[in-house]
């Protein structure tokens, strides 16, 4: 599909990441004729990236449904992708799903092809692999996102898997940038106000010790990703933090590595069986997943599951 006359229109789950937004991006920049479109808006950190970049316009909002294949990235099925759901289920070509995550079910569409593969970290990992493949030339820009995306979705390594660090070490290389500059960019791109909000909403959780194990868990007034990231790296064994913006509710849950083999549980199994609580979808890694939907009635419920989950493994 390289260079190819065939159109390829480009997307990712609802509110992109830095991994989900670079792997689209060098997926463009190989294929040529491609366009990319978030289906609402992606993080402030992956912007502040783009900006950093000087790439920032790449990344459209429109969906095109003259394309002739649609290729969705860091996503193994529809549900997940906010306003372009029905766009990509009404599609009548070709739909190729990249992914990472633990795959909830089969393909419900002929037209489906996924890609799904959890040997490795991120979405950025599968598309530099294939890149790899095909021999592509990888521009500087094009190495720093995938980087980025490598970097952020591996948890500061403890998500790393083997193939991760032989990546990173030539992506360093392509980009002519140390891994301290990366750690660096991961750091500036979330505000001192959003630090100071994260570390006031850990505090006000609840703690509890569970056969030797910390569960954090609470309410915070957004990013609650950030917040159950953070609270691992305090010292809890676990954490879940959920969140509510204009009626979503978004839950992020997290396990100290090696947890999820030691313990026996998958994070991106609970938290499917949490978003269909709430109406919505969820999924993930072993150790970091998190689901969000409109049944705000119901976030409690869904909460409470988690950790009932997670403690009856503890105990």
């Amino acid at each position: 599909m390289h260079r190819a006359k065939r159109k390829a229109f480009i997307t990712f789950h609802s509110v992109g990441d830095r991994d989900a937004v670079g792997a689209a991006i060098a997926l463009a920049e190989y294929i040529g004729n491609a366009s990319v479109s978030t289906p609402d808006f992606i993080t402030n950190n992956t912007m502040h990236l783009l900006k950093a970049l000087g790439i920032n316009k790449r990344i459209g909002n429109a969906f095109d449904g003259s394309a002739d294949v649609a290729i969705v990235v860091d996503a193994n099925n529809a549900e997940v992708l906010g306003g372009f759901k029905e766009d990509i289920e009404k599609f009548p070509r070709e739909v190729i799903f990249i992914d990472h995550h633990f795959l909830h079910e089969k393909p419900k569409k002929g037209n489906y092809f996924v890609f799904n593969d959890e040997n490795y970290n991120s979405a950025s990992s599968i598309v530099y692999a294939a890149l790899k493949m095909m021999n592509a030339d990888i521009g500087r820009d094009s190495a720093e996102i995938l980087l980025n995306g490598i970097v952020a979705d591996s948890a500061e390594l403890q998500n790393a898997k083997p193939n991760t660090f032989i990546q990173i070490g030539e992506l360093l290389g392509l980009a002519g940038i140390d891994y301290q500059e990366v750690m660096e960019s991961l750091r500036e791109s979330i505000s001192p106000e959003i630090r100071k909000r994260v570390i006031k909403d850990i505090c006000n959780g609840s703690i509890e010790n569970e056969g030797g194990y910390l569960i954090i868990y609470g309410a915070t007034g957004s990013h609650a990703n950030i917040a159950a990231d953070t609270a691992i790296k305090m010292g809890a064994d676990a954490s879940v933090f959920w969140t509510e913006n204009n009626g979503e509710v978004s839950i992020s849950a997290r396990l100290r590595p090696q947890l999820d083999k030691q313990l026996s549980i998958h994070l991106g199994r609970v938290m499917a069986t949490a978003g269909m609580m709430i109406n919505g979808n969820g999924g993930g890694h072993p150790c970091a997943a998190g689901a969000y939907g409109p049944g705000k009635r119901k976030r409690r419920e869904a909460m409470d599951y988690i950790i009932s989950e997670l403690k009856g493994k503890m105990s």
